[in-house]
């Protein structure tokens, strides 16, 4: 399989948008982190609510490690991947690193046919939005993203992009301002 087999972002524009007329969705209150709760929590409820809103199986955000330029971490996670929270992937095949590369959100059509390390490690998909993190002045910091696996029924289009996009939005300050610091096995989250 090539890598343009699995690069579906181009459907975006083609499927139809299925909550325009659905305002509780768009209008739900966003969560906000309370006083004491760590940066781990406030994250794996943005995803939460990432996984709600786009009617998603899992749901996560990935942050880039700037100590080791082709590593990422699901930093939280949500739904069917939850398990993997703190797991450590590789950047530059993945995903989230052509979101990088294309420094936008992308749609992928099961990317673990072309991304071997995702079926060696038992992360099947059959579609996956990825939307990158971005900061001031252009930083790009990781990415935010949802999935299918084994609902075919689910098939993200541009609501669940606007959505990540809203989700997104001072995500990349927060987690700059916020190190989250090693995991207990001493790797960055």
């Amino acid at each position: 399989m090539s890598l343009s087999e699995i690069i579906a972002t181009d459907q975006l524009h083609s499927r139809p948008r299925t909550r325009a007329g659905n305002a509780p969705v768009r209008s739900m209150p966003r969560v906000a982190p309370q006083d004491g709760v760590t940066l781990r929590d406030a994250l794996r409820a943005r995803c939460e609510e990432a996984l709600l809103r786009c009617s998603a199986q899992s749901a996560g955000i990935s942050i880039f490690d700037s100590n080791d330029l082709d590593e990422l971490t699901w930093a939280a996670t949500a739904g069917a991947l939850a398990p993997y929270e703190g797991r450590r992937f590789p950047r530059s095949n993945s995903p989230c690193g052509l979101c990088f590369s294309y420094r936008g959100t992308q749609l992928f059509i099961q990317p673990h046919q072309y991304f071997h390390w995702m079926a060696e490690n038992n992360v099947h998909i059959n579609e996956a939005l990825v939307a990158p993190l971005i900061g001031q002045f252009g930083a790009f910091y990781g990415t935010i993203w949802v999935m299918s696996h084994d609902d075919l029924d689910i098939h993200f289009n541009l609501d669940d992009a606007d959505t990540l996009a809203d989700l997104s939005r001072g995500l990349a300050s927060t987690i700059r301002l916020n190190d989250i610091g090693p995991d207990p096995d001493g790797h960055p989250v």
